[in-house]
């Protein structure tokens, strides 16, 4: 207990010494100073004391714009060319302001998205919270103003309509604010209801009853396609229409005629015809439903197969006349000289066991089954 005792004085007078060091210097220090002080000019101590004052103030004043920057400043990368002389600006509270280079001027107040602009129009939506409105591409005015109208939800205009929502329901506006078709329509995100955005084209637009199942309407509101579809895709250039049933695949005509009905794996849409995938089996036709290529595949893969043993023991594989072809990503075999299919494109993998024999695998099952040259399945593993 001395022991600790006398370490502790002795830490005590270790920290007196210090002490007594620190005010000997800081009384020093402030004679010297005060010497220097005095010495000096009245315009120089007037000088020095207002660089001490505008020092903190400048400090305060950088605090406060970084502050009002990061809350209310600009943010650049999010602007945006609605037109040649219209930008949308952003800002860093991730609202948006429509500024007009002819007139130097903002002509919105912050909202908080605008809309590219659209192919075939003039007028772009807009959002506040909860409700939308339209703009004017070409001088940023507001034309259709979001806060007088309750448009929970709003899409841009094509051939002259554009579709609003009001209280759960789906309507159709004009430019000037006019229903044309009623608030009727139920409104759904089903499937690809993003891609095509309630747009007209060459006079229909895709469409969703109660159930959230697709159909086409005209531009009088009436059911052109009844509503039957899990999707419907934006027509073609040349004017027909895939639509897809339970992953099934069909197409419309450009009057909304059923032409192949929903029962292909796939339908590929060409300038001059459609290629079709059904059962194992891609082909192509011409619009008049003619065959043009009967025979088509995704990709082909040599098949090889074993013929004996080398010096060292390891299997040693000839090529063979005959290759695996894929359809959608099931395989088939093909003879690779003539180039003509001998089973449809049903099986998970292909594998070749001798010159005239194949192994093949159900795709459901997993099981292997044994198959010639011929197609015929002559055993089940």
């Amino acid at each position: 207990m001395k022991r600790l005792t006398q370490i502790f004085q002795a830490l005590l007078g270790v920290v007196a010494l210090i002490l007594t060091a620190l005010v000997a210097a800081g009384r020093l220090a402030w004679r010297t100073i005060r010497n220097w002080w005095k010495k000096r000019s009245k315009w120089v101590r007037r000088s020095i004391t207002t660089i001490f004052i505008l020092i903190p103030v400048g400090f305060v004043a950088l605090i406060a714009y970084a502050y009002y920057d990061s809350e209310y400043g600009r943010w650049y990368w999010k602007d945006n060319y609605l037109s040649k002389n219209v930008e949308v600006h952003g800002f860093r509270d991730d609202k948006v302001r429509v500024y007009n280079y002819c007139t130097g001027k903002y002509t919105t107040p912050k909202v908080n998205w605008v809309a590219d602009s659209p192919a075939n129009d003039s007028l772009t939506v807009y959002a506040i919270p909860n409700k939308r409105g339209y703009i004017n591409i070409k001088n940023g005015e507001i034309v259709i103003d979001a806060e007088a109208n309750n448009y929970r939800k709003a899409w841009v205009f094509s051939e002259g309509l554009a579709a609003v929502m009001k209280d759960g329901k789906i309507g159709f506006i004009n430019a000037k604010n006019e229903v044309v078709i009623p608030f009727q329509f139920e409104y759904s995100d089903k499937c690809r209801m993003w891609n095509f955005g309630y747009l007209f084209h060459d006079g229909y637009c895709i469409m969703t009853n109660k159930d959230g199942d697709l159909g086409l309407i005209d531009t009088t509101g009436k059911w052109v396609v009844e509503p039957a579809y899990d999707e419907i895709w934006a027509p073609h250039e040349s004017g027909y229409r895939i639509i897809v049933d339970n992953c099934k695949h069909g197409v419309l005509d450009s009057r909304g005629n059923v032409i192949y009905s929903a029962e292909y794996g796939y339908v590929d849409v060409l300038s001059d015809g459609f290629i079709l995938t059904k059962g194992g089996k891609k082909w192509q036709v011409d619009f008049e439903g003619n065959i043009i290529q009967p025979f088509m595949f995704d990709g082909t893969y040599y098949l090889n197969y074993p013929i004996g043993y080398n010096e060292c023991g390891d299997i040693q594989y000839a090529f063979a006349d005959y290759a695996k072809y894929e359809v959608m990503n099931r395989y088939g075999i093909m003879n690779r000289i003539t180039g003509k299919p001998i089973t449809f494109a049903l099986y998970s993998d292909i594998n070749m066991l001798s010159k005239d024999l194949f192994e093949v695998q159900d795709p459901e099952s997993y099981d292997w089954y044994l198959v010639d040259t011929n197609g015929n399945v002559v055993s089940k593993k």
